[in-house]
């Protein structure tokens, strides 16, 4: 378990970071353009509101992967940021479950085809992805420090 929670779990996070930013660029520089732009506030507002969103899940994906891929990492940082990490990795779970449950749902609903492939792989991904977010705060138990804030060397007892 160890290799899929230090090693595997973080690239393939990664992985699925650089699917996003490459699907985003896609849809937007591919998709056909409306030839009349909208000029609506609403639609301003939601085009907000998506990029919003996705900056919100880039940036739990990429805490997430931080958390996991460095416990060193993770035990250095000062108690309230380690917090918001720990909480960022346990969004990272559910946001994978999420995932693999979507990509489930569309692989059982559709046609069979490539899209049963990538959605196959996508559930696949994300399983090993929340399987890793698991044991990650448990992982890294909190180190000890000294007065004077250095790390205690570690005695086995």
């Amino acid at each position: 378990m160890p290799l899929l929670h230090r090693r595997i779990a973080p690239a393939l996070v990664v992985a699925q970071l650089l699917y996003l930013a490459l699907m985003e660029l896609a849809f937007t520089f591919l998709s056909p353009g409306n030839p009349e732009p909208d000029a609506t506030g609403s639609a301003r507002n939601a085009l907000l509101g998506y990029g919003a969103v996705m900056v919100a899940v880039a940036a739990v994906m990429a805490g997430g992967a931080l958390m996991l891929a460095s416990s060193r990492a993770s035990a250095a940082v000062p108690r309230p940021v380690r917090s918001v990490l720990l909480v960022l990795l346990v969004l990272l779970g559910l946001l994978e479950l999420g995932i693999a449950a979507a990509f489930l749902h569309s692989a059982a609903t559709g046609s069979l085809g490539p899209d049963t492939v990538i959605a196959g792989v996508a559930v696949v991904v994300s399983g090993c992805v929340a399987a890793g977010c698991v044991p990650g705060p448990a992982a890294a138990p909190p180190t000890q420090h000294t007065p004077h804030g250095r790390p205690t060397a570690r005695t086995t007892g």
